[in-house]
């Protein structure tokens, strides 16, 4: 895996400014004029906060032509996972020819995914629900390396999985020696991002396999499945992964709950990609 993961250097580091945000926002001092002083620093994200800031969706009585008016409209909490998920769209937007997913499903997957961890942990009263939308929006960016980089040992995961009828999981690990979570895990640590992030990008799949921060695992886990449910951005993996029962009880979630979550958030994929353009 250390050879893959020397093609790191492929992937764009995160931006200085969306990372600036991050910590900006999470200062509890920050004020508007504070955060808007840093996105000044990247015209495009600017820009996408001011359209965001204006559009129908946030139903502006109206026009905003500042930034820092825009953030007291849409809320630190929203600017701040703009930033992040701006910051990534070139990476998780590509084509995922091993996984059979077209350019920008793997983009609209993952939003989806970190929009529907950020409402179940408001659901559960979990401290720090921005953290769960990042954690859900990086979960799957190992499979960039994977499916650019292993393209001829991914013939043998797709025959294996046919064949055996096992998950990509299982089939990756036998076939390559590790997985899609274990190399997004790395790509993470390479970009110095905190380590709760990292162990639940590693174990998104396995959440019972982690007990360190096991809730926000298991957040991601459970939105990843309904985000599969849902067709949201489904590869020729999705619709081998399963729910794991004993992580959705680790967060107290009814059956009937996550009935709700694929019923109300039917849309999101969507409203989640659009909106971000």
């Amino acid at each position: 895996m250390q050879i893959l993961l020397r093609q790191v250097k492929d992937l764009p580091s995160l931006p200085d400014v969306a990372v600036k945000v991050a910590r900006t926002i999470d200062k509890p001092t920050t004020s508007a004029n504070d955060v808007a002083r840093v996105l000044s620093m990247d015209q495009g994200l600017t820009a996408r906060v001011l359209r965001l800031a204006n559009s129908v969706f946030y139903g502006a009585t109206r026009r905003i032509s500042t930034v820092s008016d825009a953030i007291v409209l849409l809320g630190m909490r929203t600017v701040r996972n703009l930033a992040m998920a701006s910051s990534v769209e070139d990476v998780l937007g590509r084509e995922l020819a091993g996984y059979a997913m077209q350019r920008g499903e793997l983009w609209r997957h993952s939003c989806g995914c970190a929009n529907v961890a950020q409402s179940l942990a408001t659901l559960i009263n979990y401290p720090v629900p921005e953290e769960a939308f990042v954690a859900g929006l990086l979960h799957d960016v190992g499979k960039v390396l994977l499916s650019v980089h292993m393209q001829v040992e991914f013939s043998g995961v797709l025959k294996l999985t046919e064949d055996e009828d096992i998950s990509f999981m299982e089939a990756e690990q036998r076939i390559l020696g590790f997985d899609h979570a274990e190399v997004g895990a790395c790509v993470l640590e390479r970009w110095n991002l905190p380590t709760p992030l990292v162990q639940a990008v590693r174990y998104h799949h396995t959440p019972m396999a982690q007990s360190e921060f096991s809730k926000l695992t298991a957040l991601v886990h459970v939105a990843d499945v309904i985000c599969v449910m849902m067709g949201i951005g489904v590869g020729g993996d999705g619709l081998r992964y399963a729910l794991d029962r004993e992580a959705q009880e680790r967060l107290g979630l009814s059956d009937e709950q996550i009935e709700r979550q694929i019923s109300d958030l039917s849309d999101l994929g969507k409203e989640s990609t659009e909106i971000l353009r």
